[in-house]
């Protein structure tokens, strides 16, 4: 028997089961009524297959956001994902000593830790002082050598002692933070951190010596070293002493140039101090011993010859052994007499001491077969318990007005197609 004889009565059988299929029978025999019960069979099946395939659609193409929980993380399962994701770790401790994780060293000007600062040095030009004192002019380099070299030591000191004790406040501080900082921007964080600690505590530091240098200039106060710009004189009166104000100093220097020591010029007047009458360069000599020396430069510390001749020794002090030998006392003071700094960050100490319990990221994701297919299952009997009730409404409230709008829009095309027939046969 052909296939197709025998397929044809069971497609038949199918099509009218299909036609004939009623979900809503209430075994009423009115033939209105089983007509409606199909249209709200044919209703139902046609809306919850459309749902069905929009909710599978919907579930297949929009993604969702899943949160990925990592406990107790460690360094390197952070930075693996760090690379990869956006982390989000709470920090255990919110608060870490900068000391912890930042370790900086600072590296200072070979002056500091020269002859030139010892004791032994100082105690030579000093009696070399108290030799030529009596006999010297204002600007002989012996009048004033053993003072400017004494400065400079303690300035070296001083600046040593302020970035030591600036240096621990700084490492005591707190880094805070409620999460844990990516590796990328804690280095950025803290290489600016350190940048404005260094900046801030030359900048205060100068401020301070300023400050000191325009009060002592100002006041008329007469230092140690400064008794080489000052007359003192004192006169008699009916057997008192009375104090009479210090004439200032008239300083003539090499190139010619000359001043005379006041409050106005206090800060102001220097030049070139000489050794043997001639002017020795980048050495500054004037009113204020401070203010000279902070304009001076060190050249002669560069030196060997010269050394030898201002000390009356040979090769007993050694010179300096680097290049920068033109840069001011000021210009090396307001480094804090610092060459460079040796500073770093451990990212890994950093995390350690943070300690984060947890870390979570979010990732979107698309649904799986599996996931859409329970999903359709779990809405599939919602949406039938709902669209049994809305097709049976549907084809009896709705369906007849439809129909009579249907049959509105047939009514006149079927009167013009008789009046054109009639019209043809009375022709």
């Amino acid at each position: 028997m052909p296939i197709s004889t025998y397929l044809r009565p069971r497609i038949a059988a199918v099509e009218t089961g299909v036609v004939e299929l009623n979900l809503f029978r209430t075994g009423i025999q009115d033939d209105a009524i089983v007509r409606n019960e199909r249209r709200s069979t044919r209703l139902f099946l046609a809306l919850l297959s459309i749902s069905i395939v929009i909710l599978g659609l919907y579930y297949s193409v929009i993604g969702y956001r899943k949160t990925i929980i990592i406990p107790s993380p460690s360094i390197s399962k952070y930075s693996n994902l760090s690379k990869e994701v956006s982390l989000q770790c709470p920090c255990k401790n919110a608060s870490v000593k900068y000391e912890e994780f930042v370790h900086m060293k600072p590296f200072y000007h070979e002056l500091c830790k020269s002859d030139f600062v010892s004791d032994r040095y100082i105690r030579r030009l000093y009696s070399l002082y108290e030799q030529t004192v009596d006999s010297s002019i204002p600007t002989d380099v012996h009048r004033i050598a053993v003072f400017q070299f004494q400065t400079l030591r303690t300035l070296c000191q001083l600046a040593q002692k302020t970035t030591d004790d600036s240096l621990k406040t700084f490492l005591q501080n707190g880094f805070v933070q409620t999460h844990t900082v990516a590796e990328e921007l804690f280095e950025n964080q803290i290489a600016s951190l350190i940048t404005d600690f260094i900046s801030s505590t030359s900048k205060t530091f100068m401020r301070t010596l300023k400050f000191i240098q325009d009060v002592t200039a100002q006041s008329l106060f007469m230092t140690g070293a400064s008794v080489t710009s000052v007359k003192p004189r004192t006169q008699s009166r009916m057997g008192f002493f009375e104090n009479l104000p210090y004439p200032g100093i008239k300083y003539t220097f090499k190139d010619g140039s000359s001043c005379t020591c006041s409050s106005s010029t206090a800060n102001t007047c220097m030049g070139l101090a000489t050794l043997n009458n001639n002017a020795i360069p980048g050495f500054q000599t004037g009113c204020y011993m401070l203010s000279a020396l902070l304009h001076s430069t060190l050249e002669m510390c560069y030196n060997q010859v010269f050394i030898d001749i201002l000390t009356d020794a040979s090769n007993k002090y050694q010179k300096l052994d680097g290049s920068d030998s033109y840069s001011t006392v000021e210009v090396l003071l307001s480094q804090m007499f610092i060459t460079h700094w040796s500073h770093n960050a451990s990212f890994e100490s950093y995390f350690n001491h943070c300690a984060p319990t947890l870390c979570q990221y979010t990732v979107t994701s698309t649904h799986d077969f599996w996931f859409i297919i329970i999903t359709l299952i779990g809405f599939f009997g919602g949406l039938s318990f709902v669209l049994r009730i809305v097709a049976p409404l549907l084809i009896t409230k709705l369906w007849p007005f439809i129909w009579k709008l249907i049959t509105r829009r047939r009514r006149p095309a079927a009167q013009i197609v008789e009046i054109d027939v009639n019209t043809g046969i009375y022709l």
